[in-house]
């Protein structure tokens, strides 16, 4: 029995590989959480896309507690499975009008496990309209084997290595708005992208990329957060005390370090 989905969603992200809008917390809580992010970018003069990013959720407990929470742990069950890791953690922003966008690609062309099963939450913290450039989905691409990705690095590309899949139809492809405090989940093959930020409002969401944890990491991340059931192929992260845990930030930013480097091992892909 599901625990959050319906019978239909279900079969719509089996058929799909995508469900939005799933409402997840109330506006007031997306709107306390944007504040601690504007407030850590005040003091520290950094942006939460760059410096949270690939597992922000190391050094901030309140995202931790979320993930853990009944609606994206429940939503994370029904979609993969009992055991849950989560294995990559990111802050999305797209300021007004600067052009930045995210290609069409595919999450798990490039995580390094021996299936492709997992499944990514992206919660938005401020609307994502289409004006303010929300995901697009290319319904039932998830089927398809690995599709080849040109690594690009455009300048205004999100994705760290601009990867991206050519000849992608887009007349295909299904908007996926959604409000602060709701979210949508989709499949890591599922092919995907979002467009520039039009409006005069900014677009800020998380995203939280999990895998059942019977799939075995090859290379590069093998270490991860528990959700729900046990670890088994996977070894865990210490989880941080308190939100900006000075422990829990140094060992993202040398994550965060390895994971850009060009000669790394860590082959996981960033995600919208």
């Amino acid at each position: 029995m599901p625990k959050i989905l319906s019978t239909n969603q279900l079969a719509t992200y089996r058929r799909d590989g995508f469900i939005a809008p799933i409402d997840c917390i109330s506006p007031e809580q997306a709107r306390s959480y944007l504040k601690i992010c504007e407030k850590f970018e005040e003091e520290s003069g950094e942006n939460v896309t760059d410096r949270l990013r690939v597992r922000a959720v190391l050094g901030l407990k309140w995202l931790l507690d979320l993930a853990r929470g009944p609606v994206i742990s429940g939503v994370l069950e029904d979609t993969i499975g009992s055991n849950v890791i989560l294995f990559l953690s990111a802050f999305w922003s797209k300021s007004p009008h600067t052009g930045k966008f995210v290609s069409w690609h595919q999450d798990g062309a490039y995580n390094p496990f021996d299936r492709n099963l997992g499944a990514t939450v992206w919660l938005a913290l401020t609307d994502a309209t289409e004006e303010m450039g929300c995901m697009h989905f290319i319904p039932g691409s998830q089927v398809n084997p690995n599709i080849v990705h040109k690594e690009t690095f455009a300048e205004d590309n999100l994705l760290s290595r601009g990867q991206t899949v050519l000849d992608v139809d887009e007349s295909d492809s299904i908007a996926a708005p959604v409000m602060a405090g709701q979210l949508s989940v989709h499949h890591e093959m599922v092919v995907h992208g979002s467009g520039p930020n039009k409006s005069n409002k900014r677009r800020l969401g998380i995203s939280l990329s999990c895998v059942p944890s019977e799939a075995v990491p090859l290379s590069g991340l093998k270490t991860g957060v528990l959700i729900s059931g046990n670890p088994l192929n996977w070894k865990l992260n210490k989880e941080p005390a308190f939100d900006f845990d000075p422990e829990g930030m140094a060992e993202l930013l040398r994550v965060q370090k390895a994971y850009r480097n060009p000669q790394s091992t860590i082959l996981a892909q960033d995600v919208i």
